[in-house]
């Protein structure tokens, strides 16, 4: 049952001293300035998240549609008014969602508030409010949405991470037990998931190297040095991509080389067989001719010798091959 209040996630005013007031839905619509940094966490797959924006927010037409459009989700920077558009890809948060089930968070900052919104669970804010329950959390919109970058790029991390992990013991198999088959598929399963992941990461890079060049009368130094440093993780962590996606090709390669190895392998060995029965099949069609003068028809121990001769070119043929060293 979808509750009257459900477009609210939380809203937070900040003390400037690390802890933060907690507001329900009506005490939102009577904040102030004077009470301190406002921070507003939305859930866009409620229409109340659209309806507050455009009545109590107070926002633009063009930045209501930017940021209620769920279709519009490509990660970008923009400064408008001396306020701060940010759109970012991160990892989903639902149970049994995939690697590559990216989903968007939205933040709008400016000098005196914070809204972000999301249409699924993004990122996990409970250890931010676990900072402000300690008295430790963010001061400002600066530290805040620092704060938000860092917690973004570690679940992008720590996705890379276990896909890396993942990888590791893959290739482990493929050196301990070769197993092609199976392996080959989840390497493909892999470099989809990665694929997916950079194609969403790209543009979230340049949406970070574009922050670290744009400025707001409100930013300070410590969201100039956050910004730059969260635009470096991103770039190793589109490194990290890279590098993954590279040993899985090598492994793949491997794969290949493995199963065209073993083909040729079992090729030659049905070539050598075929080889060494062509001439017994010659006697035994030879013999097998129901014409006058076949050797040994009228021997009582006719049979017993064409066996010893059929075994002995056998054995003179495999002496032959191993000699010229093809078997």
């Amino acid at each position: 049952m979808v509750k009257k209040d459900d477009w609210l996630v939380s809203a937070l005013v900040l003390n400037g001293k690390g802890s933060a007031q907690k507001l329900s839905a009506d005490e939102l619509s009577r904040w102030k300035p004077e009470q301190g940094f406002l921070w507003v966490h939305l859930n866009l797959s409620h229409q109340g998240a659209a309806a507050w924006l455009k009545s109590s927010a107070k926002v633009d037409a063009w930045t209501l549609q930017t940021l209620t459009d769920s279709d519009d989700s490509r990660p970008r920077t923009l400064i408008h008014k001396d306020a701060l558009l940010l759109v970012l890809r991160t990892v989903n948060l639902n149970d049994k969602a995939e690697p590559d089930d990216m989903v968007f968070l939205k933040l709008w900052a400016t000098k005196n508030r914070l809204i972000t919104l999301r249409l699924h669970p993004a990122i996990n804010f409970e250890d931010i409010r676990n900072d402000f329950k300690n008295h430790e959390g963010p001061v400002d919109a600066n530290t805040l949405i620092e704060l938000i970058l860092e917690t973004t790029l570690d679940s992008i991390a720590a996705t890379i991470s276990d896909l890396q992990e993942k990888l590791d013991d893959m290739e482990e198999l493929i050196i301990a037990k070769n197993e092609a088959n199976s392996t080959y598929d989840d390497l493909s399963e892999i470099m989809r998931q990665l694929v997916i992941i950079h194609r969403f990461l790209a543009p979230e890079r340049e949406a970070l190297g574009v922050l670290t060049r744009r400025e707001t009368s409100w930013f300070n130094e410590v969201m100039d040095r956050a910004c730059k440093e969260n635009l470096h993780r991103m770039e190793r962590i589109m490194e990290d991509i890279e590098l993954l996606r590279e040993r899985i090709r090598i492994n793949q390669d491997a794969l290949n080389a493995y199963d065209v190895k073993r083909a040729q392998r079992n090729m030659y060995m049905l070539s050598v067989i075929a080889t060494i029965f062509l001439p017994l099949s010659f006697l035994t069609g030879l013999f097998g001719m129901n014409v006058g003068g076949i050797p040994f028809s009228s021997d009582p121990h006719g049979l017993l010798i064409t066996f010893i001769l059929i075994a002995v070119s056998g054995v003179i043929l495999l002496y032959i091959f191993r000699k010229l060293k093809w078997i």
